[in-house]
């Protein structure tokens, strides 16, 4: 696996990925942009300093996923982002790109601490977050995107979700987890 910077090219790839076939990750899917919009995006992302993207390549090259840092805050904090095409989720390559992250963040880049916010109704990255050391320091409710379908919601293998999503009269808001790894916890964790 290797994680680098993110080119203009990866994005066109990212839109082409899968979309999810659970109803539930559809609404992480990478959005589907032509080649302009592609570009656009990336001029803007090139100019702004308070972001940052890397691709995740698979062992053959292939570009599986992505990572970002937003609300940089000199060394000592940054949002992380992080998702995969659907064809390469639950295959351990998440855990094994935010473990070698992780260690490139707070060992080659020297920060201090990497905050994130993740939803709950996303479970298997609630579960990976903790794995890698992450702990819950509180909540939010957060617009889910305009065009996200949550009637899945009623049926029976989802209904234990419901309860992190509600309407706030014109969109569906779900419930976010804040979570925090602090580089002497990380460390802690390495030993």
């Amino acid at each position: 696996m290797t994680i680098r910077p993110l080119r203009k090219r990866d994005l066109d790839i990212m839109s082409g990925w899968e979309v999810f076939e659970d109803p539930l990750y559809r609404l992480f899917d990478w959005p589907r942009r032509g080649a302009v919009e592609n570009g656009l995006w990336y001029a803007d992302l090139v100019r702004d300093r308070r972001r940052v993207y890397y691709a995740v390549d698979d062992e053959w090259q292939t570009v599986i996923g992505r990572i970002s840092l937003r609300e940089i805050r000199g060394r000592e904090s940054a949002r992380l982002g992080i998702g995969f095409g659907a064809p390469y989720v639950s295959q351990g390559y998440g855990s094994e790109a935010l473990r070698l992250f992780l260690r490139y963040y707070f060992v080659r880049l020297g920060f201090q601490r990497m905050v994130l916010d993740v939803a709950a109704i996303n479970v298997r990255a609630v579960r990976c977050y903790e794995r890698c050391g992450f702990e819950r320091t509180g909540s939010s409710y957060q617009p889910l995107p305009w065009n996200a379908d949550t009637l899945f919601l009623e049926e029976e293998p989802y209904r234990y979700l419901r309860k992190y999503v509600r309407n706030d009269g014109w969109r569906d808001l779900a419930l976010a987890y804040d979570m925090v790894l602090e580089r002497k916890d990380w460390l802690a964790l390495q030993r």
